[in-house]
């Protein structure tokens, strides 16, 4: 990666990680430019040369934990105890960012990235076949039952969490 790239990427990363700080202490629908680029110690120019908006840092966020998602994501079948368990692990590790793109109102953003995720895992079936809807059932039960775990606690273990999805998504 050239200079240029890695100091967006670094400037980027600064301005998510400031968000999800100050996600801790309010709605990110009330956070202002002018607090995250205080927060993050980055110039106003630096934070409008990389987005627009504050939504596009969210939005940046939730697409940068897609991509360390599937930089971790094990060999093992979609679906399986393997897989599953990976996916509660790796988003119990991201509770708080799930958590503050979630009381952002961003889950629609979540779910879409989910269901890429659900798709790369398990191919986009034909659009003339009825399996089609498949992978979009899988991703909105997840990012269901992930928000409620997340939500009260994480009180059971990922394993238990992967076993209990696969139980449910077998009695369908």
């Amino acid at each position: 990666m050239d200079k240029r790239k890695a100091e967006n990427r670094r400037v980027k990363d600064r301005l998510l990680d400031a968000l999800l700080q100050i996600a801790v202490e309010k709605e990110l629908s009330q956070v202002k430019v002018t607090e995250l680029v205080r927060r993050s110690g980055v110039a106003r120019a630096s934070f409008y040369r990389n987005f627009a908006s504050v939504e596009d840092v969210v939005d940046y966020g939730i697409r940068s934990m897609a991509r360390r998602y599937h930089e971790g994501m094990p060999c093992a079948a979609p679906h399986s105890l393997e897989a599953m368990a990976y996916k509660f692990r790796f988003y119990r590790d991201h509770a708080d960012a799930v958590l503050a793109f979630h009381r952002a109102r961003a889950s629609f953003t979540l779910l879409e990235v989910l269901t890429e995720c659900e798709i790369a895992e398990t191919g986009d079936m034909p659009a003339s076949s009825i399996e089609r809807y498949e992978p979009y059932y899988f991703a909105g039960a997840f990012c269901s039952m992930l928000v409620c775990w997340l939500e009260s606690g994480m009180r059971e273990t990922p394993e238990a969490l992967a076993e209990e999805f696969l139980r449910i998504s077998r009695r369908t």
